[in-house]
């Protein structure tokens, strides 16, 4: 199970090498059949109730679409930001502000949203953080309910001392 905490990790330091930004990138892109209609349809009441649409991916789906709001509106912001001390003003400089504004207005909320997340505030991510926080370790139990694929395929490709 720490494989995933660490990959998040070699995905988010700016000196984790291209394979950890490389699987972020693939991983956030991935579309599976279901995804809108299955896991996102019902994500409302899985949030309560813990009981979440099965997906394959190392995100789930409502991970992917919140880590490519946020990586874009960072992106924008950061630009925009970098655009407003260079340009001296004029229209460039108003339309720089517009964006800076409409970047921050929409990964606020987004950042606000995963926090609850990240904390496990939110009945069906009790035990979530300890992926995020801990390096990864989190009870096969929490990982077999939020990341039911990933799971499966990480535990088979775990040596058993029980396998001749």
């Amino acid at each position: 199970m720490a494989e995933l905490g660490a990959r998040c990790a070699r995905a988010a330091v700016p000196d984790g090498g291209r394979k950890g930004l490389g699987s972020f990138v693939r991983e956030t892109i991935r579309f599976d059949k279901g995804d809108a209609t299955t896991w996102l349809a019902r994500w409302r009441v899985a949030v309560i109730s813990g009981r979440f649409a099965r997906h394959e991916g190392h995100f789930d789906p409502g991970a992917r679409v919140a880590n490519v709001a946020i990586v874009a509106s960072l992106v924008a912001l950061i630009a925009s930001r970098v655009g407003l001390v260079v340009v001296p003003g004029g229209p460039a400089f108003v339309w720089l502000r517009q964006v800076h504004t409409w970047a921050t207005l929409i990964v606020t909320p987004l950042l606000a949203g995963h926090v609850p997340i990240a904390l496990g505030v939110l009945p069906g991510y009790r035990g979530v953080w300890r992926s995020m926080h801990l390096g990864g370790r989190v009870p096969e139990e929490i990982a077999r309910r939020v990341w039911p694929g990933w799971t499966e395929r990480a535990l088979d490709r775990t040596p058993s001392a029980t396998k001749n």
